[in-house]
């Protein structure tokens, strides 16, 4: 196997279970952080959460990254899967956008709920506070888990076209 060969197989391998993992990572926190959550009362819940947001925003994005970093370079040195790597590509890093446009208003009404919490420091009633009629942050709370398991197939769906293409 020349250095060439062995550098590409050595870049698959990372990007691919760079991918994976994220989706791991992500898929973990909706199956199985999201629901021992459900155990606390509201203020409790929400400062956990925020702990699980705070870690997953450092490092999900940079994770992401490093697939999509090393799907590019794989399209661009692969030329026979070029376009399966950019579809690896775009699929991993797809997490920040989807972020950003689907999950910001729920992200920002549980900062904003443990915020109050904070702010008023009376349990129950500071998180629940000002909330829409029918609308309980634990309801908001199923709401970002289901987000977080759509969130996780991009990297998912990244992974298995790079997987596929690369065995292929």
């Amino acid at each position: 196997m020349s250095e060439a060969t062995t550098a590409i197989a050595v870049v698959q391998t990372v990007a691919i279970v760079a991918a994976s993992v994220t989706a791991g990572i992500i898929f973990g926190l909706s199956h199985i952080a999201v629901p021992a959550l459900y155990h606390a009362p509201t203020p409790i819940m929400l400062k956990q959460w925020a702990t699980i947001y705070a870690i997953g925003k450092a490092t999900g994005p940079v994770a992401a990254l490093v697939a999509a970093t090393a799907f590019g370079y794989l399209a661009r040195a692969v030329p026979a899967l070029r376009y399966s790597y950019v579809g690896a590509a775009a699929l991993s890093i797809t997490i920040v956008p989807w972020t950003g446009i689907m999950m910001t208003a729920t992200n920002d009404e549980l900062t904003n709920r443990l915020a109050a919490f904070e702010k008023l420091k009376d349990g129950e009633a500071a998180a629940e506070a000002g909330r829409p009629q029918g609308e309980k942050t634990v309801d908001l709370m199923a709401k970002w888990q289901a987000l977080n398991y759509v969130r996780a197939l991009f990297p998912l769906a990244g992974a298995v076209l790079a997987a596929w293409a690369t065995l292929s």
